[in-house]
């Protein structure tokens, strides 16, 4: 995944694949056939935001080795309290279980919708987005959260929830 535009003064900026997460199959099938997953070095199990509202600061997600997807996960999240208060938790994840329970017939229906609009829908505070889910916007596709399609969204959480490495 790679992406390339000139700024407001005609200068290029670029930004390549300079991470891969534990749920990318091809990437990993890919290391196999070359023969070098003993030269990987897999960082901690652990997503880093940096905080918007204080400068220099960093929130962490820490997703512990000992508990199988998705409890990992759910604990990384709960324990974070940097990033989202608990009513922000709790209205996250009562927003979730429509994916949850409909599974990829859900995910692919919503499609129609960016990720701000599916927020709002489901009712998660806007600052959960602003917070969160620009920087997963700009991840997997370099552009915001009201324009980015929130099915993109939910097949990499669906991924990470599933997969006990998966976002490692």
């Amino acid at each position: 995944k790679i992406a390339a535009w000139k700024d407001g003064d005609g200068d290029w900026y670029e930004t390549g694949l300079h991470i891969f997460f534990g749920a990318y199959p091809n990437i990993q099938n890919l290391f196999g056939e070359l023969g070098i997953n003993d030269r990987l070095q897999w960082k901690e199990h652990s997503m880093i935001f940096a905080m918007p509202n204080k400068p220099g600061e960093f929130s962490r997600f820490d997703f512990p080795e000992v508990l199988p997807a998705p409890l990992n996960g759910i604990l990384a999240i709960l324990r974070n309290n940097e990033m989202l208060t608990w009513p922000e938790k709790v209205k996250f994840a009562i927003g979730l279980l429509p994916a949850i329970i409909g599974g990829q017939a859900y995910v692919e229906a919503q499609d129609g919708l960016t990720v701000q609009e599916w927020m709002r829908k489901q009712g998660v505070p806007d600052r959960v987005t602003t917070e969160v889910f620009i920087a997963m916007s700009k991840a997997l596709n370099f552009i915001n959260p009201d324009e980015l399609s929130m099915q993109c969204i939910l097949i990499a959480l669906n991924r990470f929830l599933q997969e006990k490495h998966g976002s490692k």
